[in-house]
């Protein structure tokens, strides 16, 4: 019996994983250019319907610089793709991390502001879409500046941390929040391109000069 089922369960796997289609021209991004550490695809039952999802990072073989998301659900049978290309800077892309059903993708941008910037999201059933309901950056405002931002666009709160560094050793952390309902529950994978990057980092703007 127990074999029976290990020989179900890869079927299942197969048949969602054999659904997900790299564009032509890329690969599966299997090392990470921002810390040279290995990247692995993203395995995991996201929408629910007992059948693994894949979800992948490629780069484009013969351009440089050029990185899309991918993740196909199989209760849609749809695949879904982000650019990662955005702005005109080189971008790094880091590690696919899963807690529990939300996947987080991210990675650094080309520059001496050291731009980071995570997208978390995670399928909502009621409305059988990817819905993002994370959005992190950080970059170096000033040599001696940090900026940690995180907005959370379930509940529409977000955090502004600013780090001034004098010295070594002595640090000055100065936090404020707020809570922007403009985009709560209302940005899905489908709407993550260019523009919608430069909205969402505008949020708590007025906390980082």
């Amino acid at each position: 019996m127990k074999i029976f089922f290990t020989f179900i369960l890869l079927i299942f796997y197969t048949i969602s994983y054999s659904q997900l289609k790299i564009p032509k021209g890329f690969k599966e991004l299997k090392e990470s250019p921002a810390n040279g550490r290995k990247v692995e695809k993203a395995v995991l039952d996201f929408d629910g319907d007992s059948i693994n999802d894949v979800a992948m990072v490629v780069v484009n073989e013969n351009e440089f610089s050029n990185y899309r998301f991918l993740i196909y659900l199989s209760s849609l049978k749809k695949q879904f793709e982000v650019n990662l290309n955005n702005t005109d800077f080189s971008i790094y892309p880091i590690q696919l991390k899963i807690n529990k059903k939300t996947i987080q993708f991210g990675y650094f941008e080309d520059g001496t502001a050291t731009f980071i910037r995570i997208i978390k999201i995670r399928y909502n059933p009621k409305l059988k879409k990817m819905q993002v309901i994370g959005y992190d950056t950080g970059y170096k405002s000033l040599p001696t500046v940090y900026i940690d931002k995180s907005y959370n666009l379930l509940t529409g709160q977000y955090i502004v941390k600013k780090t001034k560094i004098n010295g070594d050793t002595e640090r000055k952390i100065s936090e404020h929040s707020g809570h922007i309902v403009f985009f709560k529950n209302k940005v899905f994978i489908e709407d993550l391109s260019a523009e919608m990057f430069e909205k969402l980092d505008e949020v708590g703007s007025e906390y980082e000069k």
